[in-house]
């Protein structure tokens, strides 16, 4: 909160007024100050009362501009700006989005941290680049890939627009404008086509453990993402309607444990109406759910979510990256993850004639625009599926002699 300081000069009183910023990389309290005068002359208590009053008022405007960026630091660098940017999006980001920007930071801010922010040209980043290109990854010990120095281009790139934006910088020297930014070929998802999906269906009615067969089921019809499926609770499965209802998604974060919170995006809180088969399988998973419960008695950890440990306590939320390893393994199926699952279940909507708006809705896209980005060689496939078929419909055919 801003503060103001009394100074008594020569030319009478005024005040420093003192504007809060957080804290550096060192955690040492930033402040930016100003002098301001009243347009009176103080001669009484009154008068230096009123102009305290007024200077508090000019420290908090003061502190307002600068915050926002109406008054530009040229000694700002990069590693403070980005340190208050994730501050003040950090109950915006998805934890694990959060995550993964405050290590990206740690490699960009060791690189460009201390250039002020002002000076920071495209080709410092571009040289940035180039260096990470011959950087191994400790957690594979090869080279970093084409898509892990892109996703270093998107954090730095999307700090420098907030910049922009707050008028610290007149122009994001990071902009597809001013850079060539790192390539990545668009690689397809590994998913099922639908010969596959039906063995995957085929192997799960062989499975003995419920829960696994529950979890996948509602994956390859419904297409929520994993998060999502491991935020699922009791009260939002409707089996009168056969709807389940997307309410809150939870991960695991590095460094942080379970976080359970609501979507990010408000199309992606979704009802999703499935078929009777899911509702089949959910009932007989929950009478196993109760027996279980009813067996542990008092040791039960009441959760009331869908996917349990033994104990009641919700599962991790990588073990059914595990299950679906051990069951395609088993069953001789290609490896996919429970994304790919999300992707055959989207792909096939698509294939099969699902106008791409209820496809959007169904996979919670806030736009159909990234229905189509996505899943462009689908729909690419499927026009020229329609195509076959007005030719066979209207196309006169020759009688051969």
């Amino acid at each position: 909160m801003a503060s103001i300081k009394k100074i008594e000069g020569k030319k009478g009183i005024s005040f420093q007024l003192i504007a809060y910023m957080g804290y550096d990389s060192q955690g040492k309290k930033l402040t930016k100050t100003k002098t301001w005068r009243p347009s009176f002359e103080i001669k009484t208590d009154r008068q230096l009362d009123k102009a305290i009053k007024l200077a508090t008022i000019e420290a908090a405007k003061f502190e307002d501009a600068v915050n926002s960026g109406q008054l530009a630091d040229g000694k700002l660098t990069f590693a403070d700006f980005s340190r208050r940017w994730l501050q003040a999006n950090e109950i915006r980001f998805a934890p694990i989005t959060y995550t993964r920007y405050e290590t990206l930071l740690v490699r960009i801010n060791q690189a460009i941290g201390h250039k002020r922010i002002c000076k920071i040209s495209p080709m410092d980043l571009e040289e940035f680049y180039a260096s990470l290109a011959k950087v191994k990854s400790e957690a594979t010990g090869k080279l970093l890939s084409q898509q892990t120095i892109k996703h270093y281009h998107q954090c730095i790139s999307v700090i420098l627009a907030d910049a922009v934006k707050k008028q610290i910088i007149p122009f994001n020297p990071a902009s597809r404008e001013r850079i060539n930014a790192p390539v990545v070929a668009k690689k397809e998802p590994a998913h099922f086509d639908d010969e596959q999906a039906k063995r995957f269906i085929e192997a799960l009615q062989r499975e003995t453990d419920l829960r696994k067969v529950a979890a996948f089921t509602l994956l390859i019809y419904s297409g929520i993402r994993l998060g999502e499926l491991n935020g699922l609770e009791w009260q939002d499965i409707d089996f009168d309607k056969q709807t389940i209802a997307i309410r809150r998604t939870s991960q695991a974060v590095k460094g942080k444990g379970i976080i359970t919170k609501v979507p990010k995006n408000r199309t992606s809180t979704r009802t999703i109406k499935l078929p009777a088969i899911v509702f089949d399988i959910l009932h007989a998973y929950q009478n196993w759910y109760y027996d279980q419960k009813q067996a542990v008695g008092s040791n039960w950890i009441e959760s009331n979510r869908l996917l349990t440990q033994s104990d009641g306590r919700p599962i991790t939320p990588t073990l059914p990256n595990k299950w679906l390893d051990t069951i395609l393994e088993t069953h001789r199926l290609p490896r996919v993850t429970p994304h790919g699952l999300r992707h055959t279940n989207i792909s096939l909507l698509i294939a099969n004639g699902v106008d791409l708006r209820t496809v959007a809705n169904k996979a919670g896209h806030s736009r159909t625009s990234t229905t189509s980005d996505i899943y462009a060689h689908v729909i690419q496939a499927a026009d020229e599926q329609a195509s076959e078929v007005l030719d066979s419909v209207l196309t006169p055919r020759i009688k051969k002699a």
